[in-house]
């Protein structure tokens, strides 16, 4: 297998209907990035959406023990399905794929989860070294990234929703690949003020930025996020991470502004404080409450209320339902 191919192939489906997805994805661990998808889940089905969550972190999975209790999980999860769709088999565990999350008790529609792992898995280790393999095929091999386009697509058939969230793995790996540059409509790429988000994120702008026409597709569905932005000295943190944000999208994705007054209608270069850019970012606010804590529970028993979801997560929220509004115009 040829690794890092992957974020040189963008989706050849365009103009194929499907719901919405999601990415969100980050360089390293630790930033709340599976947090804020699940409090995300929640707002959009307590705004009425219906929500599909997959869980791509096959190395590191936790997203179903953040929004489903222990033996609540489904007999197979996205692993399995691998192994069994190269045998010709995928489709025939899909229905025994999907849990329902009680973290939607509480909102007006269903969040549906796809976890990596089934529920009870005592093999998962060995299961993971055989999934990562392409299957030949009729026309040569099948390769990750379509195989996972087509579990997608499966699992949208069927289960029907307004809205895909993806939680990708993290880090620079063909997973997280296969969901930005394959899967995502838009991708939210999560970072901290620290020197290595912005050495990263600028290796992965690079990379792209020698593929116009792979860095063309992918900049439009980008969105930063400043994930634990704190509250101590909170202005000052939040004007230098968007003038790092702006620079790091201009001197990469963005076209280059001619140094006369030409005709730039036709370059893609945002201004910097254009609130709908790809570079201006996202702001998560850190809060001790969403640390280490059950997002299922109620808040009589310790979880979070509606109030403080939203003082924290409502402008990823709120900007995610524009994306989607925007589908709908």
């Amino acid at each position: 297998q040829i690794t890092g191919q992957d974020w040189l192939r963008p989706s050849l489906d365009e103009g194929v209907a499907h719901p919405h997805r999601f990415v969100f994805f980050g360089l390293k661990g630790g930033v709340g990035r599976s947090t804020a998808l699940c409090m995300t889940a929640w707002g959009l089905a307590q705004r009425g959406k219906k929500v599909l969550l997959i869980d791509f972190d096959l190395e590191s999975p936790g997203l179903s023990g953040l929004v489903l209790p222990a033996n609540k999980g489904a007999d197979f999860g996205v692993v399995d399905w691998l192994l069994e769709d190269a045998v010709g088999q995928g489709a025939d565990i899909l229905p025994r794929m999907i849990s329902a999350s009680p973290l939607a008790q509480t909102t007006t529609s269903a969040i549906r989860v796809a976890a990596a792992m089934g529920v009870g898995e005592l093999d998962y280790l060995a299961k993971l070294s055989r999934a990562y393999a392409d299957v030949p095929g009729t026309s040569g091999p099948q390769r990750m990234g379509a195989r996972m386009r087509k579990m997608v697509e499966q699992l949208e058939a069927q289960e029907k929703p307004d809205v895909v969230l993806i939680d990708s793995r993290a880090g620079l790996h063909d997973l997280a690949a296969v969901s930005i540059t394959s899967l995502a409509d838009t991708a939210l790429l999560f970072a901290t003020g620290g020197a290595q988000s912005w050495s990263g994120y600028r290796q992965l702008f690079s990379y792209w930025q020698h593929r116009p026409d792979v860095a063309k597709y992918v900049r439009e569905r980008l969105v930063i996020v400043r994930a634990l932005t704190p509250k101590t000295d909170r202005e000052a943190s939040v004007r230098g991470f968007k003038r790092k944000a702006y620079e790091l999208f201009a001197e990469t994705l963005y076209d280059e502004l001619p140094a006369e007054q030409l005709d730039e209608s036709e370059l893609f270069h945002p201004g910097e404080k254009e609130e709908s850019a790809p570079h201006f970012p996202i702001l998560v606010d850190w809060d001790e409450r969403f640390q280490e804590f059950d997002p299922t529970l109620p808040p009589e028993d310790g979880g979070a209320t509606p109030t403080q979801i939203e003082g924290a997560f409502g402008q990823l929220i709120e900007r995610l339902l524009s994306r989607l509004d925007g589908d709908s115009v």
